[in-house]
């Protein structure tokens, strides 16, 4: 499918993007693959000590630490998307703001190392989860702002004899509104069915604004709405249980609360699945924690999902 909206893609070199790694992970083995989603907290002069000036190097040093195929980020100012591309030299990203005008507002924006992936350049896009949806800037229900979601179909680099394209998804939903979260999560249901090669695995991450017993979750991971194999939540196949479960923060170090940030996948086996706690100055980078998944790839005899 082509785009259905102006996006701007921005490859750089694929020289290191320096600085040292703090966690190990094993997206350098080749049947693996990491992705890590993050709520960035857009720039805003309210936040005070938090603000994106006194925390931008340490989220770029987070994400540098996690050494991720893709990187999925939410409530991007194009200036904060500006920062990311220019300390990830070996990354490639793919965005489009949320607003009509392509230069103004937040975004959704995927990125990917260029030494392990290469976009399709025909499957690729963003589109708005609206009623509308190829319509730039449109919001319905009861959005209280337009939103969107930006995908693309990824390729291993390479010998791709045993491994398969990716599609990855990433959104963000409204904070206010229930029934444009219901109606979003259908619409994204529909959007992957329609977009998805059936063979091929798919990764859709993002802030969902909702928890895992909320409507819109429920709609997400339902079997009975899938045509193909379903898509689950990959945290919780991991960690059942687990209390320590919140991704949204308000900039309080708290591990325990709302769970609202998901990586959802099908056609994957999940190795391992995180929520990372990175601070500054014994703050967090952001009002949401980041999630990690590791993923083994699936060889190209056992596609079928």
């Amino acid at each position: 499918m082509v785009a259905q909206a102006t996006l701007l893609l921005l490859t750089f070199g694929c020289a290191t993007g320096g600085g040292t790694h703090s966690v190990e992970s094993p997206s350098s083995e080749p049947r693996t693959v990491t992705v890590v989603s993050l709520n960035l907290r857009y720039d805003n002069a309210g936040d005070g000590v938090n603000r994106w000036r006194n925390r931008k190097t340490a989220v770029i040093d987070a994400l540098r630490s996690f050494d991720a195929d893709f990187l999925g980020l939410q409530e991007a100012l194009p200036h904060q998307a500006a920062a990311i591309r220019s300390a990830f030299p070996s990354y490639a990203m793919l965005i489009r703001t949320r607003e009509a005008d392509s230069g103004q507002g937040e975004a959704t924006p995927i990125l990917w190392r260029t030494d392990r992936w290469t976009r399709d350049p025909t499957q690729h896009g963003t589109f708005w989860l609206s009623e509308t949806p190829s319509v730039e800037g449109s919001k319905s229900w009861d959005s209280s702002l337009p939103r969107i979601a930006t995908f693309a179909r990824l390729i291993p680099v390479g010998d791709t004899a045993d491994r398969t394209a990716v599609w990855v998804y990433n959104t963000h939903f409204d904070h206010r509104g229930p029934e444009a979260r219901r109606e979003s999560a259908r619409l994204l249901r529909t959007r992957i069915e329609a977009h998805a090669d059936a063979s091929e695995p798919v990764v859709l991450m993002g802030d969902f604004n909702a928890v895992p017993t909320s409507p819109p979750i429920r709609s997400i991971i339902a079997v009975e709405e899938s045509t193909s194999a379903p898509l689950f939540d990959c945290w919780a196949t991991q960690n059942a249980g687990e209390p320590r479960n919140a991704t949204w923060n308000g900039f309080e170090v708290i591990e325990s609360g709302r769970r609202i940030d998901f990586v959802f996948a099908s056609g994957l086996d999940v190795r391992e699945a995180t929520i990372e706690h990175p601070l500054v100055d014994g703050r967090p980078i952001s009002d949401h924690w980041p999630v990690r998944v590791v993923f083994d790839l699936p060889s190209g005899e056992s596609r079928a999902r």
